[in-house]
C-alpha cells in the first residue's frame, strides 16, 4: 500500500486502540506543558494578536476554548491561537527525528475536537498526530530533506501531524483519515527565513500549520476527497518539498506510539538546537563561577545544529527572536542569570554585559558527537578553567517525569496569578485520568485551567 494508504488505516485504528500507561502519561506530560506554555505566552505581542482577531462565539459545538484566557472562539481560530501561544517562548517540545516542535501543531487540535469528550480520547488523539510527525521525518532523513530546500519542518509536517490527530479525534475511517492526510499534505510548508531573520512568523507558522490540520480533518470528515498518493507521488509532498524520489524505508511501517517517550521538553527559551550548548553551561556555572572572570567561552555543538540558521548570529540584537536563535547569546544568558527566558531576549538584548559575554564566546561545530552531546569550557582570567557537559545535566530537564512536568506546570500557573498548589492540583487530577484511574472531561481539564472569577 503506498504510504497515504498505510497511515490513514493507522489513523482510523488509533481512535479505538488503548494507549500503554506509560504512553499515555507521557502525552499527558506533553499536554500540561503546552497548556502551561499558552498560559506563559498570554501577553506576548503575536500571541495577544492572534487572540485579539480570533471570533468570539457563544459556547456551543461550533466554539472551543481558548488556552491564554479561557474565552470561547470558533473552532478554527481557537486552534490557531492556541498554535501560536504555544510557539510564542520558542519553548515548546521536540521531536528529533523530525526537528520539530508538535507541542504547538498537535494538542490544540486534538483538544479542540475533544472538548466534548473525554481525556482519554484527547490523548490517543495527540498521540497519534506525534506518531505521524515522528513518522514523517524519520531518522531525520525528509526532516534534513526539508531544511537544506529552505523549508521549516515543523509548519510542513506540523500540518499533516494535525490533521492526523483530527482524524481520530473525529474518528474518520482509514478513506476518510487519508483524504485528511492528503488534504492537508498539499497545503502545506513554511520556510526557514523567518527564523533566519529572527522576525514573528515562525510562531504563526505553527498556529497556521494546526488550522490548517483541522481544516483538513474537517474537510475529510464531510466527504471531501484527497489524492490517493499524496505523500509520495511523482509530483506529492516527499518529491516536491523535500526533493526526494524515493519515500524512506520506515515509510512501509506504521508509526510507532512509543515515540513519545523520546520528545524533549525545552527547559529555556531558546532554539532546541541550542539545548545542550545551555545545559552545558549551565553544569559550568554551577561549579563556581563568577562571571566579571571570565576571559573566554569555547562551546563544541553538533554541526547540524552550530549551522542551523540563526544560531551563529552573534549581535546587534535588534529583535528578541534574533536572542533566542542564537546560541552565544543563550550560553551568555545562563552563565549571568542562570537561566534563559523569554523575557531576557526582550529586556537584555542590548545589556553591555550580556553583549561582553556573547564576544568572548566562539561556537565550534562538533563532528564527532551527537544531537544531545555540548561541551563548554570556560577560562577564567586567573588561568582556571571550568568545564560543564550536557551529559552531567539532569535527564528530566528534557525528558520530563511526572513530578518534573507538576513542577514546571505549576511555575507557570502561578507566575499567571493563580493560586498556589493550582497547577499541581490540575496536574494530578490529569495525570490520574492517563493512568486509567477514571474519566476526566476536557471540558473541567480546561476549566481547571481557568476557572471562574474569584476562584483563581
Amino acid at each position: 500500500m503506498s504510504p497515504t494508504e498505510r497511515l490513514g488505516n493507522y489513523l482510523a485504528a488509533s481512535a479505538g486502540r488503548a494507549l500503554s500507561r506509560v504512553v499515555s502519561i507521557k502525552a499527558a506530560i506533553c499536554l500540561l506543558d503546552a497548556l502551561g506554555l499558552a498560559v506563559a505566552a498570554r501577553s506576548e505581542p503575536t500571541t495577544r494578536a492572534a487572540v485579539g482577531i480570533a471570533a468570539k462565539v457563544a459556547t456551543g459545538a461550533a466554539a472551543a476554548t481558548i488556552w491564554t484566557d479561557g474565552r470561547q472562539a470558533g473552532v478554527g481560530d481557537a486552534v490557531l491561537a492556541n498554535g501560536v501561544a504555544v510557539h510564542a517562548h520558542f519553548q515548546d517540545d521536540t521531536d528529533h527525528d523530525s526537528w520539530s516542535h508538535p507541542g504547538s501543531l498537535v494538542p490544540p487540535v486534538a483538544i479542540a475536537l475533544t472538548e466534548n469528550d473525554t481525556v482519554e480520547q484527547a490523548l490517543r488523539a495527540l498521540v497519534a498526530g506525534y506518531a505521524t510527525i515522528n513518522w514523517l521525518g524519520i531518522k531525520e532523513t525528509v526532516s534534513r530533506s526539508l531544511i537544506t530546500r529552505g523549508l521549516r519542518t515543523s509548519p510542513t509536517f506540523g500540518t499533516i501531524g494535525a490533521a492526523a490527530a483530527g482524524a481520530v479525534a473525529l474518528g474518520l475511517d482509514a478513506a476518510q483519515a487519508r483524504s485528511a492526510v492528503a488534504i492537508a499534505a498539499a497545503a502545506t510548508g513554511g520556510t526557514l527565513e523567518p527564523v533566519r531573520s529572527g522576525t514573528d512568523e515562525w510562531r504563526i507558522q505553527n498556529g497556521r500549520a494546526a488550522q490548517g490540520g483541522l481544516v483538513a480533518a474537517l474537510l475529510a470528515s464531510q466527504g471531501v476527497q484527497g489524492a490517493p498518493d499524496a505523500l509520495s507521488g511523482p509530483k506529492g509532498f516527499l518529491s516536491a518539498l523535500a526533493g526526494m524520489a524515493e519515500p524512506p524505508a520506515e515509510w512501509s511501517r506504521d508509526p510507532d506510539p512509543e515515540i513519545m517517550l523520546e520528545i524533549m521538553a525545552k527547559p529555556y527559551a531558546t532554539l532546541g538546537d541550542n539545548m545542550p550548548a545551555v545545559m552545558a553551561a549551565d553544569v559550568a556555572r554551577r561549579r563556581g563561577l563568577d562571571p566579571a572572570r571570565i576571559k573566554r567561552v569555547s562551546v563544541t555543538l553538533w554541526r547540524p545544529y552550530a549551522e542551523y540558521p540563526g544560531t551563529a548570529f552573534k549581535g546587534p540584537f535588534e529583535r528578541s527572536v534574533q536572542t533566542q536563535a542564537s546560541t552565544a547569546f543563550a550560553v551568555a544568558a545562563v552563565l549571568l542569570h542562570g537561566d534563559v527566558t523569554y523575557d531576557m531576549g526582550v529586556d537584555l538584548r542590548a545589556d553591555p554585559a550580556l553583549n561582553a559575554l556573547v564576544a568572548k564566546t566562539t561556537i565550534v561545530p562538533d563532528d564527532v558527537n551527537g544531537a544531545l552531546d555540548s561541551t563548554v569550557t570556560i577560562e577564567l582570567d586567573d588561568g582556571r578553567t571550568l568545564v560543564g557537559s550536557a551529559a552531567d545535566a539532569p535527564r528530566t530537564l528534557i525528558l520530563q517525569d511526572e513530578a518534573r512536568s507538576i513542577e514546571v506546570f505549576e511555575g507557570r500557573l502561578a507566575a499567571a496569578g493563580r493560586m498556589p498548589g493550582a497547577g499541581v492540583a490540575l496536574a494530578e487530577k490529569l495525570f490520574a485520568a492517563s493512568s486509567g484511574k477514571g474519566s476526566l472531561p476536557v471540558s473541567e481539564l480546561l476549566r481547571d485551567l481557568h476557572p471562574a472569577p474569584g476562584n483563581v
